[in-house]
């Protein structure tokens, strides 16, 4: 199976958004960086010496991605709150961090903590080169453990340990324009929407106020049919069993998947004629001026995307599902290299970066975060992040690279415009997918 670092950023490019994807990763026993497993790390936890008398530990954190002015003030609220503890030096975060954690640990000179997507961590938990934080979250009766919300640990948890604790989930919503819902005599639920009823409300707009129901952004339409594909099934394990590749693209819920797709562009996608290729910009225009009902965004972006549109009355509504109640999704967290000379020091530093106290600077620019205590003065804020517990992290286009270029970008317009066709060729990716 493709390994999951591969397609992390695949919720988004132009957002640098990550998936949550599952596996097990090895556990137990002493890895090849000698670091100890739980029950060990779990006895040190509290006694740990962390250097010699009067003299500061050097620490080398690598936890601002360039493209997060919040990683910046993150690293500045570090570097006060330590700085009669430790020395700290900030790393510059790159693209390249999976080679740059995986060289300094084959070193023995490993950052002492590091972003990285809870989700992606299975090439590290393969090596042994993760330390599990099981024991330090489970520590004091699971005080730190409780502090995150809803399942949001579950994706950076292998084989039953946590290696990677999330401080931002980001999966897909919908904005509605209520006033026009309204006039359309739709209402649409606080909690999970069912496909069905999605189309239902979507026709109703359509026939009630002449507005095009629903603006999706080109480079988001895969959303669809991944999110169908993932929530379609009767039950879990056959869900399961279709992301580990045990089912064909054929299977008839499948192709009912890609049909609801179909039909969501065919009837109801703002222009119409084009909807395949429309800009964020003409969907963020048009949701301004009245002219779509509904609009398809992130919810990291939708504090601000509100805020832009200028409408007085906006509904925070979830990714609609065909059964199931799953949202594609990821995260971004930190994780901690199992050689670090300090572990007790790393984890001080992660526990604060995690906490209300830094992740309300997120939140004070319309960012949901992980962890519960924080506080904002917009309405919606906790609708942001009210489907952090059912982001799913299993999804089949994960069996091989050319099954996630074709899932995460060429459709659902490989469905549209060849059927079946298109379903065929997926169905010889899968099989060459699960060979022996």
């Amino acid at each position: 199976m493709l390994k999951r670092g591969t397609a992390v950023r695949l919720l988004s490019v132009a957002l640098g958004a990550s998936l949550i994807f599952t596996g097990c990763g090895k556990s137990g026993g002493e890895g090849a960086s000698g670091q100890p497993s739980e029950s060990a790390s779990a006895s040190a936890t509290a006694t740990e010496s962390v250097g010699k008398p009067g003299e500061k530990l050097k620490l080398t954190l690598m936890i601002a991605p360039v493209d997060d002015p919040s990683g910046k003030v993150e690293e500045q609220m570090v570097a006060e709150h330590f700085k009669d503890k430790y020395d700290i030096t900030f790393k510059p975060w790159d693209s390249n961090v999976e080679k740059t954690l995986k060289t300094t640990i084959a070193a023995s000179e490993p950052i002492d903590v590091a972003m990285y997507w809870p989700g992606a961590m299975e090439t590290f938990v393969d090596s042994d080169m993760a330390l599990d934080l099981t024991p330090y979250l489970e520590a004091d009766g699971g005080a730190w453990k409780m502090t995150f919300v809803g399942n949001a640990l579950d994706a950076g948890t292998y084989g039953g340990k946590v290696y990677a604790v999330p401080y931002a989930a980001v999966y897909p919503l919908l904005e509605v324009n209520k006033d026009i819902a309204d006039q359309a005599g739709v209402t649409f639920p606080d909690g999970p929407l069912s496909w069905d009823d999605f189309m239902q409300a979507l026709e109703t707009i359509k026939e009630k106020t002449g507005i095009v129901p629903l603006g999706l952004y080109k480079d988001w339409g895969p959303w669809v049919p991944r999110n169908n594909l993932m929530t379609v099934w009767p039950d879990e394990q056959t869900r399961s069993d279709f992301a580990a590749g045990k089912i064909p693209f054929t299977d008839p819920l499948a192709v009912k998947a890609f049909e609801a797709s179909k039909e969501l562009y065919d009837k109801y996608v703002y222009p119409g004629k084009g909807a395949l290729s429309t800009t964020l910009e003409q969907v963020n225009v048009a949701f301004k001026a009245g002219k779509v009902a509904v609009k398809a965004n992130v919810n990291i972006l939708a504090a601000q995307s509100v805020k832009e549109s200028g409408l007085a009355n906006v509904q925070i509504v979830s990714w609609p599902n065909m059964g199931l109640n799953h949202v594609l999704g990821g995260s971004n967290g930190y994780m901690i290299p199992a050689n670090v000379p300090h572990p007790e020091a790393s984890i001080e530093i992660v526990k604060y970066l995690t906490s209300a106290e830094v992740l309300q600077k997120r939140v004070d620019t319309g960012a949901p975060v992980t962890v519960s205590g924080v506080k904002s003065d917009d309405p919606n804020f906790a609708l942001y992040a009210k489907d952090i517990a059912n982001i799913q992290t299993e999804e089949v286009m994960h069996l091989s690279t050319k099954m996630i270029d074709i899932l995460n970008a060429k459709m659902p317009a490989n469905y549209i415009f060849n059927g079946m066709a298109s379903l065929e060729e997926l169905e010889k990716l899968r099989l060459e997918a699960v060979k022996p």
